[in-house]
């Protein structure tokens, strides 16, 4: 027994005098528009439109101004402005409505945080999924015609919509109301 415990020790100080590699550091998810703003330099080029249009939006190139007018708007409206990329508006919790028309959005993750919208436009771009809208239990108004949708099982979870827009998209079941032009539940 004794060498059984002498064995144990020798081998966790061998242990401890082993050089330990730290694990990578992960970046931090950014999450005000400020750490974005910040970040402009090093992001993908889709990403930097979106902060420039935030940026022009906001009427300043200074991060700091830009993201306490930013974070504090209700509306946005960048329709029809090239965007496909959210990220930079994830932190804009306060809006209550926001369009996005027209664009090239095909990944809506970074809005799933925004629960205070009542109106969101998102017709006219690359949308299959719509699992991360299920949460945005305020919304009133939601507009996705115009997308590449199949399923939109998960937006019934969504029990305040007075008016919801789908027709001319990919959904499978042939006997949906969203399959014809003139549908909107209203």
């Amino acid at each position: 027994m004794k060498k059984f415990i002498t064995l144990i020790s020798a081998f966790i100080i061998l242990l401890q005098a082993l050089p330990t590699t730290a694990a990578p550091s992960q970046q931090p998810k950014t999450k005000t528009f400020a750490q974005w703003c910040q970040r402009k330099d090093a992001v993908p080029a889709a990403t930097k439109l979106t902060i420039d249009l935030l940026l022009k939006q906001a009427g300043t190139k200074n991060c700091a101004l830009a993201d306490s007018k930013i974070s504090s708007l209700t509306e946005l409206n960048l329709s029809e402005s090239g965007i496909s990329d959210l990220k930079p508006l994830s932190g804009l919790t306060k809006l209550t409505s926001l369009n996005l028309y027209n664009n090239k959005i095909s990944d809506l993750q970074p809005l799933s945080g925004l629960t205070k919208l009542i109106d969101l436009n998102l017709n006219v771009n690359k949308i299959s999924n719509v699992k991360p809208l299920a949460g945005l239990s305020q919304l009133k108004i939601l507009y996705l015609q115009n997308n590449q949708i199949s399923d939109p099982r998960p937006l019934s979870k969504l029990s305040k919509l007075d008016s919801i827009c789908l027709f001319n998209n990919k959904i499978v079941d042939k006997n949906s109301p969203f399959n014809r032009e003139d549908a909107c539940k209203l």
